[in-house]
């Protein structure tokens, strides 16, 4: 993946997935996001995604697990988050 791939797909799955998280999260993914932090953005995400029990569906989790690898960080709370199909 190429960089400004990633940023792509960062802000797709962003603007898709936060607002199913609580308030608790949002502000600093939302934070992240709006400067640019990806990396940031996309682990808090992931952490409240799991953390929360917000099931998603089996194509956001893909893209997520594909930003997460470009990463290069551990799947742990991503591989705990439930899909819907």
């Amino acid at each position: 993946m190429e960089v400004n791939d990633y940023y792509r797909r960062s802000r797709r799955i962003t603007d898709q997935l936060a607002p199913r998280i609580s308030p608790n999260h949002r502000p600093f993914v939302l934070t992240a996001a709006g400067a640019g932090a990806w990396d940031l953005a996309i682990t808090e995400l992931v952490g409240a995604l799991s953390e929360e029990d917000v099931v998603i569906t089996t194509a956001e989790k893909d893209a997520l697990r594909e930003l997460m690898e470009y990463l290069r960080e551990p799947l742990t709370y991503l591989e705990q988050i439930r899909t819907s199909g």
